[in-house]
């Protein structure tokens, strides 16, 4: 629904296909359509651009998690996608004042340039923002298991289990990508799925119990909820 022309971030509008056909082909392309479960309790996303490893979902403690590094494994741009992260997040939270996010970017434990930049963006947009280092969050975070889904940032539990979780995060699994490189048509979704597969991962989208708009971030692309960024 072409919600994103205004986050800088795709090339072109909302897709030719609908949210059923689009988990349908995911399924042709030897993927899943997960299913999310409860409420959205999250007040924190963690960036996380430590290589190779993600954070675990925990339907007890949510909290979003954007595996930043996958997106640059994707060849996407790295600080527009973290930020229209963000955007997601404010999207789906309208009319929240003052700003109640939070975000914490996880780094090697020398930071780079590109997460110090995305610190500023996210401040500039009213979250609070902080770097943290992998030493830090070292209990959280697990290697990327091969038979892990690459999955939705969202924190909600879900029928994937145990190293099914332990896949990367992006924006709704493979719609991330999908967004941020304005495809078109199915058949393109199709040819993401098996890049996806060729890098070691299980492509992935999901619903929940209200369908399969359960997912947020499909659900602001077919519904153009981008335009006023």
């Amino acid at each position: 629904n072409d919600k994103f022309a205004d986050e800088g971030m795709v090339n072109e509008s909302k897709p030719k296909f609908s949210a059923d056909d689009g988990a349908k082909t995911v399924q042709k392309a030897g993927g899943v359509v997960e299913n999310h479960v409860g409420k959205h309790t999250e007040k924190v996303v963690y960036l996380n651009f430590i290589d190779g490893m993600t954070l675990e979902p925990n339907a007890d403690d949510q909290r979003f998690i954007v595996d930043a590094w996958a997106a640059g494994k994707f060849n996407l741009d790295v600080p527009k996608y973290c930020v229209t992260a963000a955007a997601t997040v404010e999207k789906l939270n309208p009319g929240q004042k003052p700003c109640p996010w939070k975000a914490f970017i996880v780094t090697p434990s020398e930071p780079r340039f590109g997460p110090a930049e995305i610190v500023g963006a996210l401040q500039g947009r009213g979250w609070q923002a902080s770097i943290q280092t992998k030493s830090m969050n070292k209990s959280q975070l697990v290697p990327v298991d091969p038979a892990g889904y690459l999955k939705c940032v969202d924190g909600r539990g879900s029928d994937a289990k145990g190293a099914q979780q332990h896949g990367p995060k992006m924006l709704g699994g493979v719609y991330g990508i999908a967004v941020n490189r304005g495809i078109k048509t199915t058949k393109e979704l199709e040819a993401i799925c098996k890049e996806v597969k060729d890098a070691g991962h299980v492509p992935t989208v999901h619903g929940d119990e209200g369908g399969i708009l359960g997912c947020g971030f499909c659900k602001l692309w077919l519904n153009d909820k981008f335009a006023d960024e």
